[in-house]
Parts: structure tokens; sequence; C-alpha cells
């Protein structure tokens, strides 16, 4: 695979597209994201909107989502990780009554690429000008990611043209190497049902402590007062070793860490995985062992 970026997009076999229509779509996504969305501006002619990153959280402030939230001329678009359509329209139906808002699972209508920052400007065109393509910024890949919807019935004549034009498609694995590198979470992979929002510290881009009320904002807005959240998604860098995900780190006889994600870089890796308190701050380490090979490691918070 090239080591240029901007000759580089990565597909996404797994992913979720869910719509939310209807003249009550606002106040009902409101209600569960933890971001503040009413105030995004749609877009025109079906083109999108303004966005942003946001947990879709219960009652008990837990992440039952995670990914972005975009303003449509219809309504609301949510783009995420994994298949969360089903438990999403399901949360959502749940918390609508009287409201008119209708949530609309459109995965199946489209493939998608990321692209990430930097590809060149008259390709991102191209695809609009002339694949009927729908772009969407992200900070996946880091600040200028691209997450390009294509409807499903043009994805060959789309990825035909982007051999033509020298750019590589690469495959999920390089996709989740990227991603990791950036700090990004997955769904399904860094975090579940069972996480806070606070752990995955995405406060600044993914969480709104003035919106108002929403399902879990009182538990949400508790840790944030308290400080009180005793594991959090931390960097690790890991010299000569790759190890399996799952993976758990020590310090002073007590288990501090577990990784999530795991990229190779370089003789080493770099991962995503939970830090104790004890080991939130930059250059904190803990030690792990590779149970495939044997191979004991330090890691260290980046």
């Amino acid at each position: 695979m090239s080591n240029r970026n901007h000759h580089v997009v990565y597909p996404l076999n797994h992913f979720t597209v869910l719509d939310i229509v209807g003249k009550d779509a606002a106040a009902i996504v409101h209600n569960v994201t933890t971001n503040e969305i009413k105030s995004l501006k749609a877009g025109e002619s079906g083109n999108p909107g303004e966005g942003r990153e946001t947990f879709i959280t219960d009652v008990r402030g837990k992440t039952i989502g995670h990914g972005y939230v975009i303003r449509h001329d219809f309504g609301f678009r949510f783009l995420g990780a994994g298949d969360q359509a089903e438990t999403l329209a399901a949360h959502l139906d749940k918390y609508t009554i009287r409201e008119d808002a209708v949530p609309r699972a459109m995965t199946d209508s489209y493939q998608s690429l990321i692209l990430p920052g930097g590809i060149d400007p008259k390709v991102v065109e191209g695809l609009v000008a002339g694949h009927s393509v729908v772009l969407y910024s992200t900070t996946i890949l880091g600040p200028g990611t691209l997450w390009c919807l294509v409807p499903a019935e043009g994805y060959e004549k789309v990825c035909g043209w982007l051999a033509q034009k020298d750019i590589e498609l690469a495959d999920e694995n390089h996709f989740h190497q990227a991603r990791v590198a950036a700090a990004f979470p997955w769904y399904f992979v860094d975090l579940d049902e069972k996480n806070l929002p606070q752990e995955l510290d995405r406060d600044d881009l993914a969480v709104s402590f003035t919106k108002g009320c929403y399902l879990g904002q009182e538990t949400v807005a508790r840790l944030d007062a308290l400080g009180q959240v005793q594991r959090k998604l931390v960097r690790w860098m890991i010299a000569d070793c790759v190890p399996p995900v799952g993976t758990t780190l020590d310090a002073d006889g007590k288990t501090v860490g577990r990784l999530t994600s795991v990229a190779a870089d370089g003789n080493g890796s770099i991962a995503l995985g939970y830090a104790r308190r004890t080991h939130f701050e930059p250059h904190s380490t803990a030690e792990g062992r590779d149970e495939t090979s044997g191979r004991t490691f330090t890691a260290t918070v980046t």
C-alpha cells in the first residue's frame, strides 16, 4: 500500500446510515444525543448541511451509539461504525410518542469510502460532479477527513474511476491502522453500551455541557462536575511488539489497562486501549505480555 495517504482511499464494509425524518426530528434527536444538534444548519437541494460528532445515550448515560449527526433538508442523518441502525432505530421509537419523527435504516442503499485529509481536491470535485456521491466532513483520520457515501448501484463505476486517477483502494485493515494512529474510537471495537461518554475522552468534540436536557444528561453532567471517571481510552505506543487485542497491561502488580485496537507501526505498534486513573497522563508506562509469542513489552501513553 502507498505510504502517501493522499493517494489512498479506504472502503468501509461495516457502517451505519440512519435517517430521522419528520417535523419533530430535531426534538427527538436532541433528546438522545450528547452534542448540540438543534443549531445545525440544513443543506439545500439534497446536499448535507452541518454535522457534529456525538454519542447517543440511554437514561443511564451509557453510550448505545457513536458517530456523526448531519442535518439535511429532509431531517437528520446518522453515520457510524458497524451495524448500529437497528438498536438506534428502536431507541428512537421508544421515546417517540406523539412526535412526528421516523427512523429509516438506509445502510443498504450505499457503499462507503473514507477519504483522508490532503487528497487531491480535483479528485473530490470529480467524485461530486460525476457520481452522485454525498460527502461529509469528519475527523476520523484527522482534520479534513471526508466520509463519502456512494449509491450502491454506482459503486463499481466510482471504484473504476478512482483507479483511472491512480487512487488506491486500501483494505479495511489499513483503514483501522490509520484511524488508530489518529486515535479515533470505533463502535463495537473500542466502545459499546457499557461505556460512559467521558471514558472516550472526546468531550471537546462530541459532548455539549450547555445544550440542556437529554437522556443520560444527569450522569454526564455529574461526571463532569466531579471528575470521577475511573477509566479512559488512551493511545499507547509499544516498541518491538504487536500484541493482540484484549491484552492487559500491568503496573505495580495491578492491571491498569487493556488494549482494544492494535496497529503495526514500524518495528512496534500503536494501540488504543483503556487506562485506569493512575495512567491517564502522557508518558505513563505499563507492562504487557504477548501470549502468542511469549514476549513481554512496555506500553507508553502518548
